[in-house]
């Protein structure tokens, strides 16, 4: 996120915060070397913020464990610049279909297409209050550290439950421990039931429920 807003700040912000950078290792020599020291790691070397993204949500244990089918239609709802996108693509193969979600516009132009051996990648802009899904056409619903940010969740999963494919469609959750219990609560209100849970990532709550 930080990455993103310096790419969308002034170059003249961008050239005013570099010089007051220069003052600071100048003037004050220990406080950047000890910023420099907290962003190495254990072994000395420093942190790829993806490395450890990834080490905190796993996102080879989320695809694995929703079983996605050679073929299937997948939508990565809120998939802002494709954290998961290329992964589910992957495992739906090229003979399958991808369709990420997002508020953000600038976002998603950041996913592409597919690549080879991915299943095509397809980019829609939606409102947050409105999934933007063609009815009765997806094996799999993804919400991967969404549905704490939506207004209403009972409102917007009742809108999702449409889209599904007749009698095998799924709609999985994935988020943080502490909001299991709201998202599990609203789904049951619209008539989600749960239909498993895979307990085997360090932070997350992994539920999949369907009608």
């Amino acid at each position: 996120m930080l990455g993103w807003r310096l790419d969308n700040v002034s170059l003249r912000q961008q050239r005013s915060w570099a010089c007051a950078v220069i003052l600071l290792a100048i003037e004050f020599p220990g406080a950047c070397r000890s910023s420099a020291a907290r962003a190495q790691s254990s072994s000395g070397k420093p942190q790829d913020p993806t490395q450890l993204q990834d080490k905190y949500r796993r996102p080879d244990l989320v695809v694995a464990a929703l079983h996605i089918a050679p073929g299937a239609v997948v939508a990565d709802v809120g998939a802002g610049a494709g954290y998961l996108t290329h992964r589910l693509a992957v495992a739906a193969g090229p003979s399958g279909r991808v369709v990420a979600t997002d508020i953000d516009g600038s976002s998603l132009q950041r996913i592409g297409a597919g690549g080879p051996g991915e299943a095509p990648i397809v980019t829609r802009a939606v409102s947050p209050d409105d999934p933007g899904l063609e009815p009765g056409g997806y094996d799999l619903i993804l919400l991967s550290e969404v549905d704490h940010l939506l207004a209403d969740r009972e409102a917007y999963l009742r809108r999702l439950i449409p889209a599904l494919k007749p009698g095998s469609g799924r709609i999985a959750i994935s988020n943080r421990r502490v909001h299991r219990a709201p998202v599990l609560a609203a789904a049951e209100r619209v008539g989600l039931s749960p239909k498993s849970e895979f307990d085997g990532l360090p932070a997350h709550f992994l539920l999949e429920v369907a009608p």
